[in-house]
């Protein structure tokens, strides 16, 4: 399988995050719930909503649960998409098509005060740029409202280890739930 399983000691499940974050009727709220059911986790297949998913992943919650107690990312249902290894991640279209992201919830597996930061390109070009600070126990409801983006490219650093998880502390793991984007 993948070497998910290291990956995923340090996530935890303390409640559920409400999953209402007004992506309107107009927008698309990816859950990652519709993904293939698996006992652990996997890699978030390319052509998932129409977009190429690079370095993510995605965990079921019931493993979860079994492994930790306090997740905090979770918005929805069934599973969350993480940067596997604690690398940089990408989502981009697979076409010269652009899309929009307008938010989506985030939380740290390992390392409080750790730092997100997001690039959105178009045709190669960074049109915009942010950077969030985030926190294993707390969730943070990120909101962009990029536009005519072709790709979002999502890279981690520093931060503390948090004291739960001092003995399994190993990278820069995020995880994130309820996308709101628009294609």
């Amino acid at each position: 399988m993948y070497s998910i399983a290291l990956l995923i000691v340090c996530l935890s499940f303390s409640g559920i995050v409400r999953s209402d974050y007004n992506c309107s009727t107009t927008n698309i709220l990816i859950t990652f719930d519709d993904l293939p059911a698996v006992p652990d986790g996997a890699w978030v297949p390319n052509n998932y909503f129409d977009l190429t998913w690079s370095n993510v992943g995605y965990i079921f919650v019931p493993y979860l649960n079994s492994l930790a107690a306090n997740h905090t990312a979770l918005s929805s249902e069934l599973y969350v998409a993480f940067n596997s290894g604690g690398n940089p991640m990408t989502i981009s279209s697979p076409t010269a098509s652009t899309f929009s992201i307008y938010s989506f919830s985030a939380v740290a597996f390992w390392y409080d005060n750790l730092t997100l930061s997001m690039a959105g390109k178009r045709n190669g070009t960074t049109i915009y740029q942010q950077t969030v600070t985030l926190q294993t126990t707390i969730s943070s409801f990120i909101v962009l409202n990029w536009a005519y983006i072709d790709t979002i490219n999502f890279n981690t650093s520093g931060g503390i280890v948090n004291p739960m998880f001092a003995k399994q502390a190993n990278g820069t793991h995020i995880s994130m739930d309820n996308l709101c984007v628009d294609m």
